[in-house]
C-alpha cells in the first residue's frame, strides 16, 4: 500500500515507498546493497514520532524501477530532483544506509542548495580511493565474481534469495548471526527488524542480474567527485565493530572533505546502527538543520 511509481522525463519508471508522517518534513532515504525501497520501513516509526515524511526509492533496475544502461553515480541527483519536483519538495533531507551512502554524497556534491541535511549510516566508501582489502570477504567475492565469473552471478543471487527466506532461528542463519557483535545480534533477534531487512534484501537480490551487477559496480567505479570540494556539512555515523565495512575505510575517506564529520559508536556493528540507533541519528539531523 505504500508503493508508488512515476515516469521520469527519460521515459523510465521509478518506484518508491513512503513511510513516516505524510505531512512531515521531507526526507529521502537511500537503501543499501543489496536492498530495495522496502528498507525504508526501518524509518517508519521514527518518521511518525519525529514528524518526517520518508520517501525511499528503488534505484534503477532494482525492485520496481526500470533499468538504466550505463548508469553512473552522478546520474542520481538529477533523478532525485525530478522526484522532488513531482512531490512538490523544494528542500529536503537525504539519508543513506550502507550502499546508499554514496548517493547521499552525490546529492551533496551536485545540489547542496536543495539539502536540509545529509547523513550516511555505515556508509560504503569509494573503493578506488581506499582499496578493498579490509572489506568483508563476501563483498570482495561478489565484486571479484562480477568481473571474472559474471555467468555465476545469477546463481549466487538465487542462493542469496533463498538464504534470506530462512527464519532467524534456523541453523544456517543462526550460525551466521552468531559470528556478529552483540549489538548486531540484538538487532537481528528483533523479529520486526529482521523481517524488514530480509524482505528488502530479497527484493534487491531478486532484481535482474544486470541491474544488481551495475548497482554493485558503482562502488568500485570513479565517482567523479573531488572530495575536497564537497563543502556541504556531511554527517557520517559508523559502528566501531562493523565487520562489513570497517570504520578505518571510512575514516580515510571522510577526512578528505573539509566540512564532514564522523561519529563512531564503539559497540555498534553494520546492522545495529541503522536498526537500533536511527531515532538518535534522525534527531541529530533535524536539530542541525534547524540550527543552521
Amino acid at each position: 500500500m505504500n508503493d508508488h511509481t512515476l515516469t521520469l522525463s527519460s521515459g523510465r519508471k521509478m518506484a518508491y515507498a513512503e513511510y513516516g508522517d505524510p505531512k512531515g518534513v521531507p526526507m529521502f532515504f537511500f537503501h543499501g546493497w543489496p536492498g530495495s525501497r522496502l528498507q525504508g520501513e526501518f524509518m517508519h516509526e521514527v518518521g511518525q514520532k519525529r514528524g518526517v515524511r520518508i520517501i525511499s526509492p528503488d534505484r534503477p533496475g532494482i525492485g520496481l524501477s526500470d533499468f538504466q544502461p550505463g548508469r553512473r553515480l552522478l546520474d542520481w541527483p538529477a533523478v532525485i530532483q525530478e522526484l522532488a519536483a513531482q512531490l512538490g519538495w523544494a528542500n529536503f533531507h537525504v539519508l543513506g544506509v550502507s550502499g546508499g551512502g554514496p548517493y547521499v554524497l552525490a546529492c551533496a556534491h551536485a545540489m547542496p542548495e536543495r539539502l536540509l541535511s545529509a547523513g550516511v549510516v555505515c556508509g560504503a566508501p569509494p573503493l578506488r580511493e581506499v582499496g578493498m582489502q579490509d572489506l568483508m570477504w563476501t563483498y570482495r567475492l561478489a565484486l571479484w565474481g562480477q568481473r571474472h565469473l559474471p555467468w555465476l552471478l545469477g546463481a549466487g543471487l538465487a542462493v542469496a534469495e533463498q538464504f534470506m527466506r530462512l527464519p532467524a532461528n534456523s541453523p544456517l542463519m543462526a550460525a551466521h548471526i552468531s559470528k556478529m557483535c552483540a549489538r548486531d545480534k540484538q538487532a537481528l533477534h528483533t523479529p520486526e527488524l529482521y523481517r524488514i531487512l530480509m524482505e528488502s534484501g530479497r527484493v534487491g537480490v531478486g532484481s535482474p542480474v544486470r541491474a544488481l551487477s551495475m548497482d554493485g559496480d558503482i562502488y568500485s567505479s570513479d565517482w567523479g567527485i573531488d572530495f575536497s570540494r564537497v563543502l556541504f556539512p556531511m554527517r557520517y555515523w559508523h559502528g566501531g565493530k562493523d565487520s562489513n565495512i570497517p570504520v578505518s575505510m571510512v575514516e580515510r575517506f571522510v577526512a578528505k572533505m573539509p566540512n564532514a564529520s564522523l561519529t563512531v559508536l564503539p559497540e555498534d556493528g553494520h546492522y545495529s546502527l541503522p536498526m537500533l540507533c536511527i531515532e538518535m541519528i534522525v534527531g541529530e539531523l533535524l536539530s542541525e538543520a534547524r540550527a543552521s
